[in-house]
């Protein structure tokens, strides 16, 4: 609420700079979902069944695979978004000013798939307690830091709107990294104790890695189900809206209507869901 306000009445932000971050947003909505959505939930799973038979040695390395597992595909959600922002800006949403959005939310498609899977070992682990910190500093970081990184950047570009813009998925991108950051200085200082409870593993369980890499994405894939249809829908909006609009307006002003047409549209959402 905080940071939307503060954009949506930023002078030389306004409408078309939220509809620029919106846009681009959406395409990281889907990878975002492709990579991380459900993960915590599946490993929490798989992990909690682990260490209830005192198997922590097994719990363990579902975390490492399951770690080394979504470090690659985060990274090729991350590297597919980076490389193909141009095409994405240009050709799909027909919004060139949102090459730099994307551009800059390219990194955190790889910092959530990691965080994600750090996430639900905790959870597994009945530290629930790590999870909630991490997101809450995440959000946090969040908000002061598009604040921060908005108003930098709008003295070093002389409040242009696209630059802003991207600065603000920046720092989405920074916030994303934080978190990640937490996670993984908690995992440290848990070290020691995490061996002391591998070297008293008992009923121990060796799985192929494939056996368990399947048993993670068939658990996460009910949760991630209705989050990809759900990120297919905002993307459909995301490449039509634009493009119809442009017939009948300026394309300044057919963004800055997209952006009020996808709030609106949240909102419905919302109130549907609750109903």
């Amino acid at each position: 609420m905080i940071y939307t306000l503060y954009l949506t009445n930023r002078q030389g932000f306004g409408d078309k700079g939220n509809g620029i971050v919106s846009s681009g947003y959406q395409i990281y909505a889907m990878l975002l979902t492709l990579s991380s959505i459900g993960v915590p939930s599946a490993i929490a799973k798989l992990v909690s069944e682990r260490t209830a038979v005192g198997d922590h040695k097994g719990a363990h390395r579902i975390f490492k695979i399951a770690f080394a597992t979504f470090a690659v595909i985060g990274l090729l959600g991350s590297l597919f978004l980076f490389f193909g922002a141009g095409i994405i800006a240009k050709n799909w949403l027909q919004i060139p000013e949102a090459e730099m959005t994307l551009v800059a939310l390219s990194p955190a498609i790889f910092f959530v798939a990691i965080s994600s899977v750090m996430r639900g070992y905790f959870n597994g682990r009945q530290s629930m307690r790590v999870t909630a910190k991490s997101q809450t500093l995440e959000q946090i970081f969040k908000t002061l830091l598009t604040i921060i990184v908005v108003e930098m950047v709008a003295v070093f570009s002389n409040v242009s709107t696209e630059w802003m813009a991207a600065g603000a998925n920046l720092a989405t991108t920074l916030a994303t990294f934080l978190g990640f950051g937490y996670l993984y200085l908690y995992y440290k200082t848990q070290r020691k104790a995490i061996s002391k409870e591998i070297s008293e593993t008992v009923n121990y369980r060796n799985e192929r890695v494939k056996t368990i890499i399947k048993r993670i994405l068939l658990v996460a894939a009910p949760f991630a189900l209705s989050s990809i249809l759900s990120a297919i829908n905002k993307n459909i909006d995301s490449f039509t809206v634009v493009r119809s609009l442009k017939e009948f307006m300026p394309e300044d002003m057919a963004t800055a209507q997209y952006r009020n047409t996808w709030r609106k549209g949240r909102y419905i959402n919302k109130f549907t869901f609750i109903n």
